[in-house]
């Protein structure tokens, strides 16, 4: 039997801390690389390849648009096939790819690459999401998500730090191994130390034609809708803002020094992201995601203002303010408005909302800095988004049911 750990609303059953661990562990590794990939592919320094913009943008879309394809994939997976395997494929899998980067030498090597690793990895999250989602209650599931989050994020705060300082000692393609090394230690804390926890009564096992019950639910499609817009927008943080941030015809921060702005993100989830979900569970959760992505969309327009680090800090510091009260809720809603057999088909489909707008987003972002004239016109663009966003989920509040904007439904009932 399995124990509870932890404090207050924060105690668990012990496989919702493994799962954490995994977080932290596999957030440190891709870390190490990711928040620098933009610039390993746009530029030539540190043994970049110097591809330019537009080619770094066309594949970060490329490896965002499969990997959405692969989220409804790996959410229709876990409700046939459970979500223990999906998790494990996922995790074993892409530590392997992210070791072949360092073969990669030019355009299409590297895309090739990161389409195979997009795919795999993508598998990932709509199964551990409805993972934990089995496993607790609806009304502590904003706990609970807020918790993974906190170990995604000290796992981000931590690696693109290391990172940085590698940066110092190596080029890019060796990190590639480092990364791959801690995903694949985490992919084995799933392999030995978590169970299935898919639980489907007899005649109800998952059919692929269950997906379209999803696709016909408009509310929850529309909610979707406005994941998709919010990614876009937080695509940015992890593409075009460094390296507008690093490029030298625009703020020329150092690449090692521009981690700073990551360890700040990090550091801001690990310290507020619990009493901001505190603060969010109180209020209606369109109200939650609706502030949140306003302040999201007036940090990234702030960018426009900004000539030098303290400045890019400042302003991505509102931004990860912002994120903390969307993120805060947002999984929760879907998984409240799920059909207790198709919890991974709903956050498979919220997952390819939030992949069409991430690998949207990370294109035009690289695109409008390769094409305009003026490039910090960029972010008033993307002000010019966010804000209609915002007010998008304000007016979803018509369309919920008031247990799921309010939080109040109970285990064992459906969302309408």
């Amino acid at each position: 039997m399995s124990r509870e750990l932890g404090f207050g609303r924060y105690r668990f059953d012990s496989q919702i801390w493994v799962i954490f661990l995994v977080g932290v562990v596999a957030a440190f590794g891709f870390g190490v690389v990711f928040p620098f990939i933009a610039i390993y592919l746009a530029q030539s320094a540190n043994g970049g390849l110097g591809l330019g913009d537009v080619a770094a943008g066309v594949i970060m879309m490329s490896y965002m648009a499969i990997g959405t394809l692969f989220m409804v994939i790996g959410g229709a997976w876990a409700d046939r096939f459970g979500r223990k395997r999906i998790m494990a494929i996922s995790a074993i899998g892409e530590a392997f790819l992210l070791c072949l980067y360092t073969f990669a030498g030019e355009f299409w090597g590297f895309l090739a690459i990161a389409l195979a690793e997009g795919a795999v990895g993508s598998l990932y999250q709509p199964a551990a999401g409805a993972m934990m989602a089995d496993m607790v209650p609806p009304e502590r599931r904003p706990e609970a998500f807020s918790l993974l989050r906190i170990g995604l994020n000290s796992g981000m705060a931590i690696g693109p730090l290391v990172g940085g300082i590698l940066l110092f000692t190596m080029d890019f393609r060796s990190m590639f191994v480092i990364s791959g090394v801690m995903v694949g230690i985490a992919g084995l804390f799933i392999v030995f130390w978590t169970k299935e926890t898919l639980n489907v009564k007899p005649g109800e096992e998952f059919q692929y034609s269950d997906i379209r019950t999803a696709a016909k639910d408009r509310v929850f499609m529309g909610f979707c809708v406005l994941i998709a817009l919010t990614f876009f927008i937080y695509a940015q943080a992890i593409s075009s803002v460094p390296n507008y941030a690093t490029d030298p015809q625009d703020l020329g921060i150092a690449p090692a020094v521009y981690s700073v702005v990551f360890a700040v993100n990090g550091a801001m989830v690990v310290l507020l992201q619990i009493p901001m979900t505190w603060v969010a569970v109180k209020v209606r959760r369109t109200s939650a995601m609706g502030a949140g992505q306003a302040l999201m969309a007036v940090g990234i327009g702030a960018i426009y203002l900004v000539h030098d680090l303290i400045g890019i800090v400042l302003a991505m510091a509102v931004f990860t303010f912002g994120e903390l009260v969307h993120s805060a809720v947002y999984t929760t809603v879907v998984a409240d408005m799920a059909p207790e057999k198709l919890r991974g088909t709903y956050m498979g489909v919220s997952g390819l909302a939030y992949g069409v707008g991430d690998s949207l987003g990370m294109f035009t972002g690289m695109a409008l800095l390769g094409i305009l004239a003026f490039r910090d016109q960029t972010w008033i663009i993307m002000f010019a988004i966010g804000i209609p966003t915002a007010i998008g989920y304000f007016a979803l509040r018509k369309y919920l049911t008031r247990k799921v904007d309010m939080g109040t439904m109970k285990a064992g009932q459906e969302p309408h």
